[in-house]
């Protein structure tokens, strides 16, 4: 009966071996038949992969528009008073804390002359002409188009950079802050119709040049589209929507 037995567990196990040989070499041929047909992955078919470098490619440099720097000689800002911490005082006893003010340097020169037709103004220091009529109400785009488009005494005009509008400011005044050669009449009278009409046409803003950091021209970006802007009552600088309205002052490098 021993014998018997251990026959039976032999034959088990024999019969065991032999049934997961036969599924094993069956389940590595079904794979060597998907592994050609491509379907699992078979390291031995895959080719070797080519590797590119990516060189960086440098564009071409853009060119920037000129800076809105001045480009000419110190203009005097005609401010000749001077000031301490508390009131205004004699130039010549300023503190030394405060010795390096407008009204104590006194830099730079001013030279401003009306031509024979009172239509023009030249500044000899800078070599700009101005237009001594102003126009109003005006968009930035407007005032850009009169500008260029404007025909007179056989110049190119334009509108005027914020440095050289501010070129023409006169610290030294106020209400307006310009001299009296933009506002006076052909006998050099202040008190004319026409010079005061001139005179009040002065007390706002006045456009210049882009805002480079608020360019966008985009018709949701009305706001964003912005220029400077010069207040000649008393000098100061904005900047605003090109939408809104103001004068404009046309120059001309034809000196």
């Amino acid at each position: 009966m021993r014998k018997l037995f251990l026959f039976l567990v032999i034959s088990v196990l024999a019969f065991c071996l032999v049934s997961c040989g036969d599924e094993t070499s069956q389940n590595m041929s079904e794979n060597s038949g998907r592994q050609a047909n491509g379907t699992v992955l078979n390291r031995k078919l895959v080719k070797p992969g080519s590797h590119r470098v990516n060189t960086p490619v440098f564009k071409k440099k853009i060119q920037l528009p000129p800076l809105n720097t001045q480009t000419w000689a110190p203009v005097a800002t005609g401010q000749y008073q001077c000031f301490n911490n508390m009131q205004e005082v004699d130039c010549d006893e300023v503190p030394s804390s405060f010795s390096t003010q407008d009204g104590k340097k006194r830099y730079g020169t001013r030279s401003l002359t009306r031509d024979s037709n009172n239509e023009t103004v030249t500044d000899s220091v800078t070599g700009l002409v101005w237009v001594k009529k102003v126009n109003t109400g005006l968009s930035w785009y407007e005032a850009k188009n009169y500008c260029d488009n404007l025909r007179l005494e056989n110049k190119t005009w334009r509108l005027p950079t914020t440095a050289e509008l501010r070129s023409i400011v006169n610290y030294g005044k106020t209400n307006p802050a310009i001299d009296q050669v933009f506002y006076d009449d052909a006998s050099g009278n202040t008190g004319s119709d026409e010079s005061k009409e001139m005179k009040k046409e002065l007390l706002n803003w006045f456009w210049a040049t882009k805002h480079v950091h608020f360019d966008s021209e985009g018709s949701s970006d009305r706001d964003y589209s912005s220029s400077w802007i010069v207040n000649f009552m008393d000098g100061s600088v904005e900047f605003t929507s090109r939408y809104n309205t103001y004068n404009v002052r046309c120059v001309s490098a034809d000196f």
